[in-house]
């Protein structure tokens, strides 16, 4: 479920930003500056937060107070498997270096 709620939640902010667009208003978040490349990854769906990426590796960190099981997505058609997490501590997840990047991290 996490994932479905990801993604529609994604293209709502999308649509809602063409709209803006489309109306000749200027969206606030479009004036502001994109981070530097070597920025560190903030990425967070519910306690899961992606803190360090990397092709092949990734380090996510439980932001709440209780366990939780979660993962990063790497692509839509695989992902690592889920690990338990205890509250405000950071697992590492790994996988082949030539499948990229983590996209986000959640739970499962």
């Amino acid at each position: 479920m996490p994932r479905t709620r990801t993604v529609f939640t994604h293209l709502a902010m999308a649509v809602a930003v063409g709209t803006i667009a489309a109306s000749g208003a200027t969206p606030a978040m479009a004036a502001t500056a994109a981070p530097p490349a070597n920025a560190p990854v903030t990425s967070l769906v519910g306690c899961a937060s992606l803190t360090s990426n990397s092709a092949g590796k990734a380090t996510v960190k439980n932001i709440c107070g209780l366990a939780i099981d979660a993962t990063v997505s790497v692509d839509w058609s695989w992902d690592p498997a889920c690990k338990r997490i205890a509250g405000g501590k950071s697992a590492t997840f790994t996988w082949d270096s030539r499948d990229g990047r983590a996209e986000y991290a959640y739970e499962c």
